[in-house]
């Protein structure tokens, strides 16, 4: 990570100020960096509100003309192309753009023959979000602890693209340089097939509830947390899909091959069959990093037992306000009248899990942790 010291202040320029342009503008411009932004008109109160270090443009002309050493391009996946061809003509020699797409590929594809040979072009992909949308979602620490995509058009030196490092860097991120293809595909497995599947899930209970509530009510624990993101909207997800079509095709069918032996094996009675795929899951499982931010964003929760009393939550909240914890989500698990309650808080780190344990134990609230990742 860069030394806050040695790092020195950059003009960077955010087209789209969504959660995640607003984000890395809300954050860099924390930071002390010159950051101008370019959304639609009709935007510009609530960013300027959002992000009050930022500086508004009208235009893209306007944007480039504050020349910028980077440009992140955070428009919508079908739109990049567009706005990176307008960009590319604007900015001078040595400018770094990025995008922050979920698919790769085709905007690589397209960037060979719309970028300048003095321009260099960088795809991106933080892997980080939240299950709300637009500039008002936007937070500073959102990518803290992040896995960053980087798929260069060219082999650039470290050097020619060093604006772009630092800022991604200063973001809390940790950079992964990887071929766009590898990534489309390690995408498709690791986010876009879990998001579809955890669409049809509750989709599923959809149907049988419609026969029976108590579906409903049996699903509120595991299922809810193993179908969180299905609560993204489609809007969000739709360009990817479509862009990323035969990678998704691969893996959903790999997974049905999969689907279909394990019904044969919930047939037949193989238990042993079914005792294997257990026990590969839990070991593959073990192995999977924990502590960061992949192509699904990891959720650290803490359950506060409380007792039914009058401006419980409000102490809650404000003790670890007060010291800069931030709340990732919450929800009320089940309250009995006169005898308390339990809420669920969830954070972006492990660290700030420990913190925030730590912190309600002092003051003398009991609680009980889970580790959820997905």
């Amino acid at each position: 990570m860069i030394k806050r010291d040695s790092v020195r202040s950059m003009r960077v320029g955010v087209v789209g100020c969504g959660l995640i342009g607003g984000s890395i503008a809300l954050s860099l411009s924390n930071s002390g960096h010159a950051v101008f932004v370019n959304d639609r008109a009709e935007n510009e109160i609530k960013i300027k509100k959002q992000i009050p270090k930022a500086a508004f443009r009208k235009s893209m002309s306007e944007l480039c003309s504050e020349k910028p050493e980077v440009v992140f391009i955070c428009v919508p996946s079908a739109f990049v192309v567009d706005v990176m061809r307008e960009v590319a003509e604007l900015v001078d020699g040595g400018t770094i753009i990025t995008d922050v797409a979920g698919i790769k590929q085709p905007i690589l594809d397209a960037a060979r023959g719309l970028i300048p040979e003095d321009v260099l072009f960088v795809g991106g992909h933080p892997m980080a979000g939240s299950e709300k949308s637009g500039v008002e979602a936007a937070q500073p620490f959102l990518f803290q602890n992040a896995v960053y995509v980087l798929s260069p058009l060219k082999n650039y030196r470290a050097e020619a693209i060093a604006a772009l490092l630092s800022a991604i860097e200063q973001l809390g991120a940790r950079i992964l340089m990887m071929d766009a293809a590898q990534h489309d595909r390690i995408a498709a497995a690791t986010s876009h097939l879990p998001q579809l599947i955890a669409v049809e899930l509750v989709n599923l209970l959809k149907d049988f509830s419609s026969e029976d509530e108590h579906f409903n009510t049996l699903a509120a624990g595991g299922f809810r947390d193993m179908t969180r993101i299905a609560s993204s909207e489609y809007t969000v997800w739709d360009d990817v899909i479509r862009a990323n079509s035969a990678n998704i095709d691969a893996m959903l069918s790999a997974f049905i091959e999969r689907l279909l032996t394990l019904d044969a094996d919930v047939i037949s009675g193989n238990d042993r069959g079914i005792a294997a795929e257990f026990e590969h899951a839990r070991l593959a499982r073990a192995g999977i990093r924990k502590g960061g931010k992949g192509f699904l964003h990891p959720l650290y929760d803490l359950y506060v037992v409380v007792e039914d009393k009058v401006g419980v939550l409000k102490e809650i909240t404000s003790s670890l306000a007060d010291v800069g914890v931030n709340i990732k989500d919450i929800e009320l698990l089940k309250v009995r009248e006169g005898s308390g309650g339990m809420f669920r808080l969830s954070f972006d780190t492990q660290d700030i899990q420990d913190r925030a344990s730590e912190l309600l134990e002092q003051r003398g609230f009991q609680i009980l942790r889970k580790e959820f990742e997905g």
